[in-house]
């Protein structure tokens, strides 16, 4: 009898099980690292469409902002959730939203709303 025979398949089962923990490891950083990069991506998006909107603010109605503001969040893969002109017509709000390309978080009921961001942008029309 071999005194490594009881080891056999001892550091196979260990790889196996690093190499499961690493595919896991890597599919957690990954999501998490996607709805970050969305976030930070969401907020230049929202003042971006809120300052490319802000132009034409004092003129139009809020009927052809929002249609404006629909336009440039699509053409830059988000969606218009809500477009907001004061009293006075000096400040805009845009708010989008957009869903992180996520591996695991989307396909999860409970926490799938983690992958749906928004963000409001705000600017002056003047």
């Amino acid at each position: 009898m071999n005194l490594l025979s009881n080891e056999r398949g001892l550091v196979a089962g260990w790889a196996v099980k690093l190499l499961l923990f690493l595919a896991l490891l890597g599919v957690v950083i990954y999501d998490g690292a996607a709805i970050a990069v969305n976030a930070f991506q969401l907020d230049t998006i929202s003042d971006e469409v809120a300052l490319e909107v802000s132009s034409s603010a004092r003129d139009d109605s809020l009927f052809t902002l929002e249609r404006e503001a629909k336009k440039a969040a699509r053409a830059r893969d988000a969606r218009l959730v809500e477009i907001k002109l004061n009293a006075d017509k000096s400040v805009l709000r845009v708010t989008i939203r957009r869903e992180a390309p996520t591996l695991v978080v989307s396909r999860f009921s409970r926490i799938s709303e983690w992958g749906h961001l928004s963000a409001t942008g705000k600017v002056s029309t003047d």
